[in-house]
């Protein structure tokens, strides 16, 4: 009688043996794909619509509560630039406006939501002009020379283009700051004026209060001259009776 072969039966893994089951890529792209399948995250970053980008809708929020998690830093400018490496581009489409004008959207051909496999097809870029360098400075072939002269590689991120990223971003810091330092003295201000208003119906009150003190002291002083008055008039009439 033939045996049939046992079936071990295995239990779902853990989350870090699940994380070991991804395609082979670098940790970066791991956690990045991994970021984007949290749903918690959703509000601040997420896959775009088509599913072929990922979108950073707010910039702050991001660099201040996911980055820290899950990339132990909190420089966007480092993460932007860690993405140019693995030629992923920040790109300009139709589903900006739905996001608002300060989001982030970046795409690399091989990054999708529904394609997983696809991950390990995303390498860091090798800088290949820095190969050429012995040849060129030791006044080589032609073909050394043109690798060297600095004409952009297809495909690769300038440095120009990281250059001005860093730029963006640092205005963009700057600028919030600024907006920061304006509504801290805003609030500063507005508190201020709250308790000047607050003065001036205290004050408004004991207004009251001393007008009603000196019409009551009128009436007072009224009360005591028309007494006066009266006993002058008594005394007055008693010495005439006297004479």
């Amino acid at each position: 009688m033939k045996r049939e072969p046992t079936h071990q039966i295995h239990s779902v893994p853990p989350l870090k043996e699940q994380e070991d089951t991804m395609p082979a890529t670098s940790d970066f792209v791991k956690k990045l794909y991994k970021m984007l399948e949290d749903h918690t995250f959703s509000h601040v970053v997420s896959w775009g619509p088509q599913g072929d980008c990922f979108v950073v809708k707010d910039m702050n929020e991001f660099t201040k509560s996911i980055l820290p998690r899950m990339f132990k830093h909190s420089n966007f400018a480092s993460f932007v630039r860690q993405l140019n490496k693995y030629d992923f581009h920040k790109v300009k489409t139709s589903d900006d406006a739905q996001f608002g004008e300060h989001s982030w959207t970046f795409r690399h051909p091989d990054f999708h939501a529904d394609r997983r496999d696809a991950l390990e097809n995303i390498k860091r870029k090798v800088p290949a002009a820095r190969k050429s360098l012995p040849s060129s400075s030791n006044g080589g072939h032609s073909g050394g020379r043109g690798t060297s002269s600095g004409s952009p590689i297809p495909g690769e991120t300038s440095t120009a283009e990281l250059a001005t990223t860093d730029s963006l971003l640092a205005s963009h810091s700057s600028l919030q700051a600024q907006n920061d330092n304006l509504f801290a003295t805003n609030e500063t201000l507005r508190n201020q004026v709250v308790r000047a208003e607050e003065r001036i119906r205290v004050l408004e009150r004991q207004y009251g209060d001393v007008l009603v003190e000196m019409v009551n002291f009128q009436k007072g002083m009224a009360q005591q001259d028309g007494l006066m008055q009266g006993l002058i008039q008594y005394f007055l009439g008693e010495g005439g009776e006297c004479l």
